[in-house]
Protein backbone atom coordinates (compact mmCIF):
# COMPACT_ATOMS: atom_id res chain seq x y z
CA UNK A 1 0.00 0.00 0.00
CA UNK A 2 3.21 2.32 0.31
CA UNK A 3 3.50 4.57 -2.81
CA UNK A 4 5.46 7.81 -3.39
CA UNK A 5 2.12 8.53 -4.94
CA UNK A 6 0.21 7.81 -1.81
CA UNK A 7 -1.21 10.44 0.61
CA UNK A 8 -2.67 9.94 3.59
CA UNK A 9 -6.21 8.46 4.60
CA UNK A 10 -7.75 8.64 8.19
CA UNK A 11 -9.78 6.13 10.68
CA UNK A 12 -11.32 6.66 13.07
CA UNK A 13 -11.90 4.12 15.94
CA UNK A 14 -9.79 1.43 17.48
CA UNK A 15 -7.14 2.11 15.40
CA UNK A 16 -6.20 1.27 11.37
CA UNK A 17 -4.11 3.47 8.91
CA UNK A 18 -4.00 3.85 4.95
CA UNK A 19 -2.09 5.97 2.70
CA UNK A 20 -2.42 8.59 3.07
CA UNK A 21 -5.61 7.19 5.07
CA UNK A 22 -7.40 8.26 8.07
CA UNK A 23 -8.15 5.35 10.16
CA UNK A 24 -9.96 5.49 13.64
CA UNK A 25 -9.37 2.83 16.30
CA UNK A 26 -11.75 1.66 19.52
CA UNK A 27 -9.08 -0.14 21.93
CA UNK A 28 -8.03 1.28 25.22
CA UNK A 29 -4.38 2.55 25.12
CA UNK A 30 -2.17 4.34 27.14
CA UNK A 31 -2.80 8.58 26.08
CA UNK A 32 -0.50 10.14 23.66
CA UNK A 33 -3.10 12.71 23.55
CA UNK A 34 -5.82 13.99 26.18
CA UNK A 35 -9.32 14.94 24.96
CA UNK A 36 -11.61 17.19 26.96
CA UNK A 37 -14.69 15.79 27.81
CA UNK A 38 -16.18 19.41 28.52
CA UNK A 39 -16.55 21.40 25.68
CA UNK A 40 -19.00 23.51 27.36
CA UNK A 41 -16.20 25.63 28.43
CA UNK A 42 -14.84 29.16 28.61
CA UNK A 43 -12.47 30.02 26.27
CA UNK A 44 -13.78 27.55 23.58
CA UNK A 45 -9.90 26.55 22.67
CA UNK A 46 -9.84 25.14 25.69
CA UNK A 47 -12.99 22.14 24.98
CA UNK A 48 -10.78 20.19 22.19
CA UNK A 49 -7.70 18.37 21.47
CA UNK A 50 -5.36 20.62 18.91
CA UNK A 51 -2.20 19.84 17.25
CA UNK A 52 -0.95 22.89 15.12
CA UNK A 53 2.45 21.18 13.77
CA UNK A 54 4.36 24.27 14.60
CA UNK A 55 6.72 23.97 16.78
CA UNK A 56 7.83 19.89 16.20
CA UNK A 57 6.90 16.84 15.41
CA UNK A 58 4.95 15.63 17.82
CA UNK A 59 5.93 11.90 19.59
CA UNK A 60 3.26 9.89 18.33
CA UNK A 61 4.46 11.22 14.60
CA UNK A 62 8.01 10.58 15.66
CA UNK A 63 8.02 6.66 16.79
CA UNK A 64 7.80 5.47 13.01
CA UNK A 65 8.82 6.58 9.50
CA UNK A 66 10.64 9.83 8.61
CA UNK A 67 7.84 12.10 9.37
CA UNK A 68 9.08 16.24 9.43
CA UNK A 69 7.67 19.61 10.03
CA UNK A 70 7.51 21.75 6.45
CA UNK A 71 8.34 25.34 5.99
CA UNK A 72 6.65 25.12 2.47
CA UNK A 73 3.51 26.23 3.96
CA UNK A 74 1.01 25.47 0.90
CA UNK A 75 -2.07 27.87 -0.05
CA UNK A 76 -5.06 26.63 1.27
CA UNK A 77 -7.80 28.09 -0.40
CA UNK A 78 -11.02 27.19 -0.81
CA UNK A 79 -11.70 25.68 3.08
CA UNK A 80 -14.56 26.45 5.28
CA UNK A 81 -14.20 29.92 7.31
CA UNK A 82 -14.39 28.56 10.89
CA UNK A 83 -16.40 31.26 12.94
CA UNK A 84 -15.28 29.87 15.84
CA UNK A 85 -10.95 30.31 15.10
CA UNK A 86 -9.66 26.70 17.30
CA UNK A 87 -6.09 27.56 15.34
CA UNK A 88 -3.64 30.45 15.46
CA UNK A 89 -2.22 31.83 11.84
CA UNK A 90 -0.30 28.49 10.64
CA UNK A 91 3.16 28.57 9.21
CA UNK A 92 4.43 24.61 8.76
CA UNK A 93 2.57 21.88 8.30
CA UNK A 94 3.19 18.02 9.41
CA UNK A 95 4.98 16.01 5.96
CA UNK A 96 4.54 12.08 6.48
CA UNK A 97 6.36 9.46 5.45
CA UNK A 98 5.71 6.62 7.39
CA UNK A 99 7.89 3.67 6.17
CA UNK A 100 5.29 1.26 5.61
CA UNK A 101 4.56 1.80 9.10
CA UNK A 102 1.29 2.85 11.17
CA UNK A 103 1.82 6.28 13.01
CA UNK A 104 -0.84 6.70 15.90
CA UNK A 105 -2.28 8.99 17.99
CA UNK A 106 -3.89 7.76 21.09
CA UNK A 107 -6.60 9.07 22.91
CA UNK A 108 -8.01 9.27 26.39
CA UNK A 109 -9.38 11.88 28.85
CA UNK A 110 -7.49 13.28 31.51
CA UNK A 111 -8.88 10.53 34.09
CA UNK A 112 -7.58 7.93 31.64
CA UNK A 113 -10.62 6.82 30.38
CA UNK A 114 -11.79 6.05 26.87
CA UNK A 115 -13.19 9.03 24.89
CA UNK A 116 -17.00 8.01 24.26
CA UNK A 117 -19.05 8.92 21.93
CA UNK A 118 -22.24 7.36 23.59
CA UNK A 119 -25.18 9.66 23.37
CA UNK A 120 -22.95 12.60 22.64
CA UNK A 121 -20.63 12.77 19.08
CA UNK A 122 -16.82 13.06 18.86
CA UNK A 123 -15.57 15.30 15.67
CA UNK A 124 -12.23 14.16 14.54
CA UNK A 125 -10.78 17.62 12.23
CA UNK A 126 -7.89 17.73 10.26
CA UNK A 127 -7.11 19.53 7.19
CA UNK A 128 -5.32 16.82 4.32
CA UNK A 129 -3.98 17.05 1.00
CA UNK A 130 -5.14 13.79 -0.70
CA UNK A 131 -2.77 11.59 -2.85
CA UNK A 132 -4.64 8.68 -4.18
CA UNK A 133 -4.06 4.85 -3.41
CA UNK A 134 -2.43 2.80 -5.88
CA UNK A 135 -3.63 -0.60 -4.15
CA UNK A 136 -6.77 -0.98 -1.36
CA UNK A 137 -5.53 -1.24 1.88
CA UNK A 138 -4.43 -4.37 3.64
CA UNK A 139 -7.43 -6.01 5.09
CA UNK A 140 -5.03 -6.30 8.13
CA UNK A 141 -4.77 -3.02 8.25
CA UNK A 142 -7.88 -2.09 9.02
CA UNK A 143 -8.60 -5.35 11.19
CA UNK A 144 -8.64 -3.21 14.38
CA UNK A 145 -10.02 0.51 12.94
CA UNK A 146 -14.01 1.36 13.58
CA UNK A 147 -13.57 3.27 10.22
CA UNK A 148 -10.91 4.21 7.32
CA UNK A 149 -10.91 6.80 4.36
CA UNK A 150 -8.66 7.11 1.33
CA UNK A 151 -8.59 8.10 -2.13
CA UNK A 152 -8.45 5.54 -5.23
CA UNK A 153 -6.21 5.81 -8.19
CA UNK A 154 -9.10 7.65 -10.35
CA UNK A 155 -8.84 9.88 -7.22
CA UNK A 156 -12.25 8.75 -5.67
CA UNK A 157 -12.99 8.87 -2.32
CA UNK A 158 -13.70 6.04 -0.31
CA UNK A 159 -15.18 4.98 3.06
CA UNK A 160 -14.44 1.38 4.79
CA UNK A 161 -17.36 1.06 7.69
CA UNK A 162 -19.01 -1.60 9.59
CA UNK A 163 -21.00 -3.02 6.03
CA UNK A 164 -18.41 -2.95 3.49
CA UNK A 165 -16.51 -0.22 1.47
CA UNK A 166 -18.49 2.91 -0.18
CA UNK A 167 -16.92 4.87 -3.05
CA UNK A 168 -18.07 8.48 -3.81
CA UNK A 169 -18.30 8.81 -7.34
CA UNK A 170 -16.88 12.81 -7.34
CA UNK A 171 -13.09 12.99 -8.38
CA UNK A 172 -10.93 15.11 -6.01
CA UNK A 173 -8.68 17.54 -7.15
CA UNK A 174 -5.34 16.53 -5.61
CA UNK A 175 -3.82 19.58 -5.77
CA UNK A 176 -6.10 21.09 -3.39
CA UNK A 177 -6.65 20.98 0.87
CA UNK A 178 -9.61 19.52 2.11
CA UNK A 179 -11.09 20.02 5.64
CA UNK A 180 -11.78 16.89 6.58
CA UNK A 181 -14.30 15.83 9.26
CA UNK A 182 -15.50 12.33 11.13
CA UNK A 183 -18.32 12.72 13.27
CA UNK A 184 -19.23 9.61 15.06
CA UNK A 185 -21.93 9.04 17.05
CA UNK A 186 -23.97 5.77 18.91
CA UNK A 187 -21.76 3.35 16.64
CA UNK A 188 -22.58 5.61 13.73
CA UNK A 189 -20.28 8.06 11.32
CA UNK A 190 -20.46 10.87 9.12
CA UNK A 191 -17.72 12.31 6.94
CA UNK A 192 -17.78 15.71 5.64
CA UNK A 193 -15.20 17.50 3.25
CA UNK A 194 -15.25 21.10 3.50
CA UNK A 195 -18.28 20.86 5.72
CA UNK A 196 -20.34 19.18 3.37
CA UNK A 197 -21.90 15.77 3.85
CA UNK A 198 -20.44 12.86 1.59
CA UNK A 199 -20.95 10.29 3.44
CA UNK A 200 -23.65 9.95 6.28
CA UNK A 201 -25.15 7.32 8.92
CA UNK A 202 -22.56 4.73 8.51
CA UNK A 203 -22.25 1.82 10.97
CA UNK A 204 -18.81 1.84 12.37
CA UNK A 205 -16.71 -1.65 12.32
CA UNK A 206 -16.81 -3.55 15.47
CA UNK A 207 -12.92 -3.22 16.13
CA UNK A 208 -12.23 -2.68 20.28
CA UNK A 209 -14.80 -1.49 22.67
CA UNK A 210 -18.64 0.28 21.27
CA UNK A 211 -18.50 3.54 20.80
CA UNK A 212 -15.19 4.70 22.21
CA UNK A 213 -12.52 5.96 20.16
CA UNK A 214 -9.25 5.05 21.17
CA UNK A 215 -6.34 6.41 18.53
CA UNK A 216 -6.43 8.16 15.07
CA UNK A 217 -4.12 6.46 12.44
CA UNK A 218 -2.06 7.38 9.39
CA UNK A 219 -0.35 5.49 6.86
CA UNK A 220 1.70 6.30 3.74
CA UNK A 221 2.86 9.79 2.95
CA UNK A 222 1.45 13.41 2.50
CA UNK A 223 0.53 16.23 4.56
CA UNK A 224 -1.98 17.31 7.39
CA UNK A 225 -2.73 19.98 9.61
CA UNK A 226 -4.85 21.52 12.32
CA UNK A 227 -5.71 18.16 13.74
CA UNK A 228 -8.57 18.59 16.30
CA UNK A 229 -11.15 16.33 18.36
CA UNK A 230 -13.69 17.12 20.63
CA UNK A 231 -17.37 16.25 21.59
CA UNK A 232 -18.24 20.03 20.10
CA UNK A 233 -18.43 20.75 16.00
CA UNK A 234 -15.60 22.27 14.71
CA UNK A 235 -17.82 24.15 12.54
CA UNK A 236 -19.73 25.65 15.45
CA UNK A 237 -21.70 28.45 14.31
CA UNK A 238 -21.15 31.54 16.60
CA UNK A 239 -18.12 32.54 18.61
CA UNK A 240 -17.15 30.63 21.71
CA UNK A 241 -17.58 32.28 25.39
CA UNK A 242 -15.07 35.13 25.80
CA UNK A 243 -15.80 34.89 29.64
CA UNK A 244 -17.58 32.75 32.38
CA UNK A 245 -21.04 31.92 31.09
CA UNK A 246 -23.85 32.07 33.96
CA UNK A 247 -25.05 29.22 35.74
CA UNK A 248 -28.50 27.70 34.12
CA UNK A 249 -31.25 26.67 35.57
CA UNK A 250 -32.06 23.45 35.56
CA UNK A 251 -33.15 20.80 34.81
CA UNK A 252 -32.17 21.08 30.72
CA UNK A 253 -33.08 18.98 27.86
CA UNK A 254 -30.40 20.15 25.66
CA UNK A 255 -27.96 18.69 24.22
CA UNK A 256 -23.92 19.32 24.41
CA UNK A 257 -23.72 21.62 21.73
CA UNK A 258 -27.26 23.08 22.04
CA UNK A 259 -26.86 24.35 26.12
CA UNK A 260 -23.28 26.07 24.76
CA UNK A 261 -24.91 27.49 21.95
CA UNK A 262 -27.03 29.52 24.41
CA UNK A 263 -23.98 30.18 26.84
CA UNK A 264 -22.21 31.66 24.20
CA UNK A 265 -24.69 34.02 23.25
CA UNK A 266 -26.04 34.21 26.80
CA UNK A 267 -21.68 35.77 27.54
CA UNK A 268 -21.95 37.82 24.38
CA UNK A 269 -25.02 39.38 25.65
CA UNK A 270 -22.87 41.11 28.55
CA UNK A 271 -25.30 38.62 30.87
CA UNK A 272 -22.43 38.36 33.52
CA UNK A 273 -24.12 36.69 36.28
CA UNK A 274 -27.50 35.44 36.96
CA UNK A 275 -29.48 39.25 36.60
CA UNK A 276 -32.14 38.43 34.63
CA UNK A 277 -31.87 34.62 34.53
CA UNK A 278 -33.26 34.47 38.01
CA UNK A 279 -36.92 34.52 37.28
CA UNK A 280 -36.85 32.03 34.43
CA UNK A 281 -37.12 28.79 34.02
CA UNK A 282 -34.32 26.70 31.17
CA UNK A 283 -37.64 26.80 28.79
CA UNK A 284 -37.84 30.44 29.08
CA UNK A 285 -34.11 30.86 28.49
CA UNK A 286 -33.99 28.49 25.33
CA UNK A 287 -36.69 29.76 23.99
CA UNK A 288 -35.51 33.48 24.46
CA UNK A 289 -32.60 32.25 22.67
CA UNK A 290 -34.06 30.77 19.50
CA UNK A 291 -35.59 34.06 19.53
CA UNK A 292 -32.66 36.20 20.20
CA UNK A 293 -34.41 38.22 22.82
CA UNK A 294 -31.77 39.69 24.89
CA UNK A 295 -30.94 43.32 25.74
CA UNK A 296 -28.41 45.00 28.10
CA UNK A 297 -27.12 42.50 30.68
CA UNK A 298 -30.70 40.94 30.66
CA UNK A 299 -31.96 37.94 29.08
CA UNK A 300 -35.47 39.71 27.67
CA UNK A 301 -38.63 37.20 28.92
CA UNK A 302 -40.58 36.70 25.46
CA UNK A 303 -44.09 37.35 26.56
CA UNK A 304 -45.50 36.28 23.37
CA UNK A 305 -44.43 35.38 19.61
CA UNK A 306 -46.31 35.24 16.61
CA UNK A 307 -44.63 32.97 13.65
CA UNK A 308 -46.43 31.26 10.79
CA UNK A 309 -46.82 31.94 6.98
CA UNK A 310 -48.01 34.61 5.21
CA UNK A 311 -47.16 33.55 1.99
CA UNK A 312 -46.78 30.70 -0.49
CA UNK A 313 -45.59 30.27 -3.82
CA UNK A 314 -44.82 27.36 -5.91
CA UNK A 315 -41.61 28.18 -8.16
CA UNK A 316 -41.48 24.43 -9.85
CA UNK A 317 -43.35 21.42 -9.05
CA UNK A 318 -40.93 20.67 -6.04
CA UNK A 319 -40.10 24.28 -5.39
CA UNK A 320 -41.65 26.25 -2.66
CA UNK A 321 -40.65 29.48 -1.92
CA UNK A 322 -42.66 30.57 2.11
CA UNK A 323 -42.76 34.09 3.43
CA UNK A 324 -42.13 33.72 6.99
CA UNK A 325 -43.75 36.53 9.37
CA UNK A 326 -42.72 36.84 12.79
CA UNK A 327 -43.58 38.96 16.13
CA UNK A 328 -41.76 39.02 19.15
CA UNK A 329 -43.25 40.84 22.50
CA UNK A 330 -45.48 42.64 19.83
CA UNK A 331 -42.67 43.74 18.07
CA UNK A 332 -41.75 42.70 14.43
CA UNK A 333 -38.52 41.15 14.20
CA UNK A 334 -35.51 42.19 12.46
CA UNK A 335 -32.24 40.12 12.04
CA UNK A 336 -31.24 36.88 12.68
CA UNK A 337 -32.80 34.46 15.18
CA UNK A 338 -30.82 32.16 16.46
CA UNK A 339 -32.62 29.18 14.96
CA UNK A 340 -33.12 27.28 11.76
CA UNK A 341 -36.93 27.01 10.36
CA UNK A 342 -38.09 23.73 9.63
CA UNK A 343 -40.95 22.89 7.71
CA UNK A 344 -43.52 20.26 7.91
CA UNK A 345 -46.54 19.52 5.84
CA UNK A 346 -49.63 17.33 5.26
CA UNK A 347 -51.53 16.37 2.81
CA UNK A 348 -54.72 16.86 3.71
CA UNK A 349 -56.50 19.51 5.87
CA UNK A 350 -58.30 16.55 7.91
CA UNK A 351 -55.11 14.51 7.97
CA UNK A 352 -54.24 14.24 12.61
CA UNK A 353 -50.08 14.73 11.88
CA UNK A 354 -48.08 17.23 10.40
CA UNK A 355 -44.77 15.09 8.53
CA UNK A 356 -41.45 16.74 9.03
CA UNK A 357 -40.62 17.30 5.78
CA UNK A 358 -36.60 15.85 4.31
CA UNK A 359 -34.69 18.38 3.20
CA UNK A 360 -36.71 21.60 4.33
CA UNK A 361 -35.11 23.34 6.43
CA UNK A 362 -33.30 26.69 5.98
CA UNK A 363 -29.55 26.16 5.58
CA UNK A 364 -28.53 28.85 8.43
CA UNK A 365 -30.11 30.98 11.11
CA UNK A 366 -33.23 32.54 10.12
CA UNK A 367 -33.03 36.15 9.02
CA UNK A 368 -35.83 39.02 8.86
CA UNK A 369 -36.20 42.46 7.97
CA UNK A 370 -39.18 44.36 9.11
CA UNK A 371 -40.86 40.79 10.05
CA UNK A 372 -40.56 38.87 7.38
CA UNK A 373 -38.26 36.41 5.67
CA UNK A 374 -38.57 34.63 2.67
CA UNK A 375 -36.75 30.99 1.65
CA UNK A 376 -37.14 28.43 -1.19
CA UNK A 377 -37.69 24.47 0.38
CA UNK A 378 -37.37 21.66 -1.96
CA UNK A 379 -40.66 19.47 -1.13
CA UNK A 380 -40.32 15.87 -1.63
CA UNK A 381 -43.10 13.93 -3.62
CA UNK A 382 -45.99 12.75 -1.31
CA UNK A 383 -48.59 15.50 -2.76
CA UNK A 384 -48.30 17.62 0.20
CA UNK A 385 -50.39 20.78 0.19
CA UNK A 386 -50.68 22.21 3.43
CA UNK A 387 -47.25 23.40 5.30
CA UNK A 388 -46.92 24.40 8.96
CA UNK A 389 -43.27 26.01 10.34
CA UNK A 390 -41.08 25.67 13.21
CA UNK A 391 -38.47 27.21 14.86
CA UNK A 392 -35.93 24.76 16.01
CA UNK A 393 -31.96 24.80 16.80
Amino acid sequence: MMSTKTRLARIAGAGAACALALVLHGNAQTADSTVPQAWNVSPMQAGAYREAFETAVPDWAARAGYNVLSNDFPAMTGLPARSNVWFDTNSKVLQLETDGEVVSNTLAYADATAVSFNGKPVYVDLRMKFDPLVNAPDPDLLASSKMALFLTADAKLVVVHGDGATTNDVVRDTNKWYQVTVKLQDNKFDVLLNDAPVFTDLAVRNAGAANTLASVNFYGTGMIDNLYVSHGDPAYVVPGPTQAVPTLPAPTSLSDEELTRVNAWLSDGNVTGQGGLSDLSQAQINQAYLLDSIGGNAVTKVEGYDFGISKIEMTSPTELALTLSLKVNNAVKTGKINGRVQIYGKVNVTDVNWTLLDGAITPSFANFTDGAATYTYTIPSGGYRYFKPYIVP
